[in-house]
């Protein structure tokens, strides 16, 4: 995933400060995606820079003052492109979960068991919460937002299920 496009796509609906962006980034996407306003500001100042957003001082609530970031026709142009740019693949999982799920080898079943089931338990909860929070703000947040939080829902699902398979097939390995 790219930053820069996620940020283009935030301040396409209204202008917007570097709080607010980052506000509204990790209210949509935390559970997918965080940003550091370490990766924040560098993002927008090269946004800026080649002509994709504009930015405009304004003054602040306290002394300091804000910048507004827009999207410029050019950047609204490039976000439309990528928008409709074929992925290269649909599928691919990249979280540290998996990779440490690669080396359980390394440790012994007993461990491995024990952390697979607080790992399903914290599924369990995350899917939990995702229904909470569709049933608690559907009203609010647009079809797409809905539709991304029931597509984490339905991982989490297929997750918990998985868990089970595999927790069930180590614990009959060996008897």
């Amino acid at each position: 995933m790219s930053l820069k496009y996620a940020l283009l796509g935030l301040v396409a609906e209204s202008p917007k400060y570097g709080y607010e962006i980052k506000q509204q980034f990790e209210g949509a996407l935390g559970n997918v995606w965080s940003v550091s306003y370490g990766q924040l500001y560098p993002t927008l100042r090269r946004l800026s820079e080649v002509g994709w957003v504009t930015k405009e001082t304004a003054p602040g609530k306290k002394a300091a003052e804000k910048n507004i970031y827009s999207i410029t026709a050019n950047g609204k142009k490039r976000l439309d492109e990528w928008l409709l740019k074929p992925l290269r693949t649909n599928y691919r999982v990249k979280d540290e979960f998996t990779l440490k799920f690669l080396f359980f080898d390394k440790i012994p079943k007993e461990k491995v068991l024990d952390y697979l089931k607080s790992q399903q338990k914290k599924t369990i909860m995350q899917k939990e919460n995702f229904q909470r929070t569709l049933v608690s703000i559907r009203e609010e947040i647009n079809f797409f937002l809905q539709a991304i939080i029931r597509k984490g829902i339905i991982h989490l699902e297929a997750e918990n299920q998985w868990l089970e398979e595999v927790i069930n097939d180590l614990q009959a390995e060996g008897q």
